[in-house]
């Protein structure tokens, strides 16, 4: 998802400038366009957007903790996405713990229209250094896209076009949306009390300490133990990617999902800047597993490319409106749409609760049959190690003379395919005796094991 035929460029005149964010290869209502242009028009408050912007490369450049191959896998072009309300640009930092979303809203982007469509942005050095001097008074005319290019379809299918987009990012697209639908508002702050809150902080090296934040009136106090009214910080540094934007901020709410992931969305002036941080400082969220479950229904892919046609570029996507319109169960739309999200096709807004569509020009297909436990489970039927017996499954383990037993989970309760399960952080009725099920208690998907089971009984 590279190839730019020109450099992004902040040209400056006088108290003016003009902004233009080359384009890669992008998704539009027209298909595969080279380098489409999103948006054209002058931005309410340049400064909030040239921080904004910096604040999501800063993000993609950093790596909160020493992870060995962080630095080979980062991408430092953030993914932009035109739903057309909003532009929203996303990036992961190179270690994959922390993802974040700066929405540019109507009320930021004057009386210009904002299209369709998913590509990423190139953001250089060059660039970085010259939005770092942006302030309020200049006016500031943003381009997404390259208007001295003329787009075209590509004759060749994405399959065929190399991309620089690695599969971690994409999983890590299809999680963060997943975990952040199941979330639950824990707090807010506003005003001057922010600041006050971020610069209490330890300022220790990467990834910082793992605190518990209470929170309190007038302000938040934090503790290193869980209370019954704290929520988690794993990690302080991993919210230094505010830093940029914390002068303009003027609410901070935190959202927390079961599992320790918590989301800190900053109010800005015409804007909102999301950081998610995984749930462990040394915890990507490409592993997260929250989808696997549905993946393993055999009709998901056919599920999901028929709801392709139905999706649309709408601002939302509506899971019960799409139900209406196809004649599928619930479940098979929750199906279908975990397959579409599997492959960063859903992304999901905490304030404005919903659904939005994001395409990536990537072969979707390839990125899910590669899912590490997915390839695992179906390579442990095709050897025919699941056995079965009265009592439940067996696996084998490690060791040459043990098999791990997959049993049901005692007084575990179906949660059905409910719509509101939909893209959620389910959990499964079986359980494992394996490392990872003993490590994680089901908080990170299922293991092999228990995917092999459920693959077998769909089967």
């Amino acid at each position: 998802m590279n190839g730019y035929v020109a450099r992004s460029t902040l040209t400056t005149r006088g108290d003016s400038g003009r902004l233009d964010l080359a384009t890669a290869l992008g998704v539009t209502p027209q298909g595969l366009v080279e380098h489409p242009l999103f948006f054209a028009g002058f931005v309410d408050r340049p400064d909030v957007v040239a921080a904004g912007l910096l604040a999501v490369a800063d993000v993609a450049g950093s790596r909160y903790v020493d992870a060995g191959l962080a630095k080979r896998l980062a991408s430092l072009d953030p993914v932009v996405t035109a739903g057309g309300d909003r532009l929203r640009f996303e990036s992961f930092s190179a270690c994959n713990g922390v993802h974040a979303r700066l929405d540019l809203l109507t009320e930021a982007l004057g009386s210009s229209k904002v299209g369709f469509g998913t590509t990423n942005v190139d953001i250089n050095q060059p660039l970085r250094t010259a939005l770092a001097g942006f302030g309020r008074g200049e006016a500031l005319h943003l381009a997404v896209g390259h208007d001295r290019l003329e787009a075209s379809t590509p004759q060749a299918t994405h399959v065929e076009r190399k991309v620089d987009l690695p599969d971690r990012w994409v999983r890590g697209l299809a999680e963060v949306p997943a975990l952040s639908a199941a979330m639950t508002h824990r707090a807010e702050l506003t005003g001057p009390a922010i600041a006050r809150f971020l610069g209490s902080l330890p300022r220790v090296a990467p990834p910082g300490q793992s605190l518990h934040v209470v929170p309190m009136r007038p302000a938040w106090r934090t503790t290193s133990q869980q209370t019954p009214a704290s929520f988690p910080l794993p990690g302080t540094s991993r919210l230094r990617g505010s830093d940029r934007i914390m002068r303009f901020a003027t609410r901070l709410d935190v959202h927390a999902a079961r599992n320790g992931t918590t989301a800190w969305v900053f109010t800005l002036p015409g804007a909102r800047l999301t950081l998610v941080l995984s749930p462990d400082p040394y915890r990507g969220f490409s592993g997260e597993g929250t989808l696997l479950t549905l993946l393993t229904d055999p009709q998901a892919e056919t599920l999901g490319r028929r709801l392709l046609d139905e999706l649309g570029w709408a601002a939302t996507v509506d899971p019960a409106d799409l139900a209406r319109r196809t004649g599928l169960r619930v479940g098979e739309v929750a199906s279908g749409l975990a397959w579409l999200a599997a492959s960063g096709r859903l992304g999901h807004d905490l304030v404005d609760p919903g659904w939005f569509h994001r395409e990536l020009p990537v072969d979707a297909a390839k990125v899910l049959r590669r899912h590490p436990r997915l390839v695992s489970a179906r390579k442990l039927l095709d050897d025919g190690a699941l056995q079965r017996d009265a009592a439940g499954w067996s696996a084998p383990s490690r060791w040459e003379d043990h098999r791990y037993r997959i049993t049901p989970r005692e007084g575990a309760e179906s949660r059905g395919d409910d719509a509101d399960d939909l893209l959620a952080h389910r959990t499964t009725s079986l359980q494992c005796e394996c490392d990872w099920e003993l490590e994680h208690g089901g908080t990170r998907g299922p293991c092999k094991h228990v995917l092999a089971v459920i693959l077998s009984l769909r089967e």
